[in-house]
């Protein structure tokens, strides 16, 4: 400013300035929310699409419809449950459940159907099927046969106020072959007590042993 060429600019920018209303106020920062609420005001047609595609995203999880497959199982060494919950996507989850108390298999098929409800509700699963090799105990559950087991009764009630926790309910009767991982699963939990075998590994066997031997025997012969 000490330079005769700048300060004479200077005064002709303020000649001309003061014609005009003119304040100087301090720059201050500029606050998060300020920031938010100038997008939200300029860009109301992106918080549109963005609501768009929140609700079309929302309506289509509606629609997913989750397998569930369920079994009871009861024998001289105790009762089990079996689960196969199964995504629209493929994936599974899969259980096998120890009742700790007695039952019989209309027992335990009601504990199945109930456990497994508990589990998609966790889940926040709203559209189910359910099915169940047991023609019998989907009639129940489906009003078909009345219940008059006080028992059997107690069991209806739990299991129906859950089932109106979905959005969309269905259960069915299908052959035991289309059932067989839940079947086994059950009888996996009624036979077996976890705290007396521990974590049970599951191994894949890719061979029969003889062929293995053959091809032991074969190998031998070779290097002879």
């Amino acid at each position: 400013m000490r330079k005769p060429k700048l300060s004479g600019r200077m005064v002709k920018w303020s000649v001309h300035l003061s014609g005009y209303d003119l304040q100087l106020e301090p720059w201050t920062p500029i606050k998060s929310q300020a920031l938010a609420d100038f997008v939200s005001d300029f860009t109301p047609t992106l918080q549109e699409q963005a609501d768009n595609e929140i609700l079309t995203l929302s309506e289509a999880k509606e629609e997913h419809v989750w397998e569930l497959h369920v079994d009871g199982a009861s024998n001289t060494k105790g009762a089990g449950v079996g689960l196969v919950l199964k995504s629209p996507q493929g994936e599974q989850i899969i259980q096998a459940v120890r009742c700790e108390f007695k039952a019989t298999n209309n027992e335990a098929e009601y504990e199945a159907l109930i456990l497994g409800h508990q589990l998609a509700l966790e889940l926040q699963i709203s559209r189910i099927e359910v099915y169940s090799d047991s023609k019998i105990f989907v009639s129940y559950v489906n009003n078909v046969y009345t219940a008059r087991d006080p028992k059997m009764i107690a069991y209806l009630e739990v299991a129906k106020e859950l089932k109106l926790r979905f959005a969309s309910f269905h259960i069915q009767q299908i052959p035991r072959d289309q059932n067989v991982e839940a079947d086994a699963l059950a009888t996996l939990g009624a036979t077996f007590t976890p705290r007396a075998v521990g974590p049970i590994p599951f191994i894949h066997v890719m061979k029969p042993a003889i062929r293995q031997k053959e091809q032991q025997n074969a190998s031998t012969a070779v290097t002879t």
